[in-house]
């Protein structure tokens, strides 16, 4: 067995606590120390956009897929793009667990993130959208960061962090906006709902969907607007690897936020990431590069974790916030049906890597189903930290799953409830189009968007890890039922052949989302019908 790393004990304190068959991991002043933990979430990034799953590519499958104008071009060189994009994640996938089947808890940012820090459903206090999460998460609701911070952690959030109420958008001066809101808008987080006052040490962070790439006015250091001048990456990497440098003598969690690939990524990277990529689509190579600079970054930060004797006593997760949106090049979520915003595989199923050197063994795979609400409460569990009933948490600890200890997922069923989303599918590449133009100059007017959330109509789905029943209400009242083991693109409706499974799944949901909350905003006069529609 490899046994953690030790930060400053002396040899006899090692040799105690050998001795006494415990752990082996002391901090300076040679008590037991709990693990640093390492959250880096990326922004829509697909199964399909990183060397994560492209041994199951059917290519020329994928190649009949609608690809949005301004990411044409070749699939092979697009596949091979990802390929190598993100080479220190894709080690960290050989090297730890990697989860094939793991999901977020909704298929947007602002809710999804709502439930890896409170380890709930973001059902259960009313977020269902983002126009719900434009509220922010309850005060009432403690956020499980809190609990690092209550037991002697240092505690950082560094990136995007959408979990603010937000109703003030100021922007910068007029002479110097551009038509792209990331570089103009500056918003603002009501009191107390900011990371540094909801369990955070220290928050470097921004509060809207997106950020400008370059020089962005939108970033907050405790409270403070802050200039951020340079490339935005670089930033989050540098204030990561500094808080990791001035807090060696206690464990950490921090909370590492990359505002890539989240577009419209109109400014390139730096060259350095550019010349990688030759794609033949210029729009391409950007979005890549964007991966890639992210990924040098988490390089940087391995090798800062292993300089610092660190690396072998830290847990990291790395996944992204939901699957990727159609306005992106192939090939987005991989063989998955749907896109960001769709309770399809390919809005919910993300990549998800769990990696810790001596602990989570190497080459780890696993297609049993995981939940990002599991992520805190295993790290917790993991850290010997209690989480309170009261907290009503429903993720799971699944250090064992990633251990490789039992090869069961904690879950028998997973849920998601909300508006049914085309704003970032097929269906509304019309309308991105003309967004691109209208950004970059190209056309006079802004386009109309006919499929905004709060538009949308309300969806529900419900996975046991192997089915998926979903379920659109398009008048019809009459769930789709996908085999996603045989079929991970969501293509045959087996509800027919299958009735039994229809009647076990919908009622499995019924009883979910029976005792919900409405939403605080979307769908108020959509919302019954997620109940009703499941009714027995």
């Amino acid at each position: 067995m490899i046994l953690p790393s030790v930060k400053k004990s002396l040899l006899a304190g090692l040799i105690a606590t050998s001795c006494l068959n415990i752990p082996i991991s002391a901090n300076a002043g040679g008590t037991p120390e709990k693990p640093n933990i390492l959250l880096i979430v990326m922004d829509d990034l697909g199964t399909g956009q990183l060397d994560f799953v492209l041994d199951t590519l059917d290519v020329d499958t994928l190649a009949q897929r609608p690809t949005p104008p301004r990411y044409e071009g070749d699939i092979n060189k697009m596949v091979e793009a990802a390929r190598i994009a993100m080479p220190n994640v894709s080690e960290m996938a050989t090297n730890g667990a990697k989860m094939t089947n793991a999901f977020v808890a909704h298929p947007v940012c602002g809710p999804s993130r709502a439930g890896i820090f409170t380890g709930r459903s973001p059902a259960s206090f009313g977020t269902y959208s983002n126009d719900d999460a434009i509220l922010g998460i309850p005060q009432d609701i403690k956020l499980l960061p809190s609990l690092f911070q209550e037991n002697g952690y240092a505690t950082a959030s560094i990136g995007k962090w959408h979990n603010a109420k937000v109703i003030r958008k100021p922007k910068i001066n007029e002479s110097k906006q551009t038509r792209d809101y990331h570089d103009n808008m500056i918003s603002t987080p009501e009191a107390g709902y900011a990371p540094h006052e909801r369990g955070f040490d220290y928050d470097f962070s921004y509060y809207a969907s997106g950020v400008a790439l370059w020089n962005s006015p939108a970033f907050w250091r405790n409270g403070v607007n802050v200039p951020a001048p340079g490339y935005t990456t670089h930033l989050l990497t540098d204030e990561t690897l500094k808080f990791i440098d001035e807090h060696k003598d206690k464990p950490f969690f921090i909370n590492l936020s990359y505002s890539v690939p989240h577009i419209p990524l109109e400014q390139a990277s730096p060259a350095k990431y550019m010349e990688k990529f030759d794609t033949g689509n210029v729009e391409a190579d950007k979005y890549f590069a964007a991966l890639n600079a992210a990924d040098e970054g988490i390089g940087q930060i391995i090798a800062k974790l292993k300089a610092n004797g660190e690396l072998e006593n830290t847990l990291i997760f790395f996944l992204s916030d939901n699957g990727a949106v159609n306005e992106s090049p192939m090939p987005m979520n991989a063989m998955d049906r749907g896109f960001k915003g769709q309770m399809f595989n390919g809005g919910v199923r993300v990549p998800f890597i769990a990696y810790q050197p001596g602990t989570i063994p190497a080459g780890t795979k696993s297609d049993e189903m995981i939940s990002a609400l599991d992520i805190l409460p295993t790290a917790l569990q993991t850290a010997g930290i209690a989480i309170p009933d009261n907290l009503n948490v429903e993720g799971k600890n699944i250090m064992p799953l990633l251990k490789g200890e039992t090869t069961k997922s904690p879950h028998n069923y997973l849920y998601w409830a909300g508006p049914g989303t085309k704003h970032y599918s097929e269906e509304n590449q019309e309308f991105w189009h003309g967004y691109h133009q209208w950004i970059t100059y190209q056309r006079k007017t802004p386009p109309t968007n006919p499929n905004l959330e709060k538009l949308s109509k309300g969806a529900w789905a419900v996975r046991d890890g192997e089915w998926a029943l979903y379920f659109y209400d398009d008048g019809k009242n009459q769930p789709q039922l996908f085999n996603d083991k045989k079929d991970p693109a969501e293509s045959i409706d087996l509800a027919k052949q299958n009735p039994q499974k229809v009647t076990e799944l919908k009622n499995a949901y019924y009883q979910w989302i029976k005792d919900k909350p409405k939403p605080v905003i979307w769908g108020q006069d959509h919302y019954q019908i997620l109940v009703d529609s499941a009714k027995p």
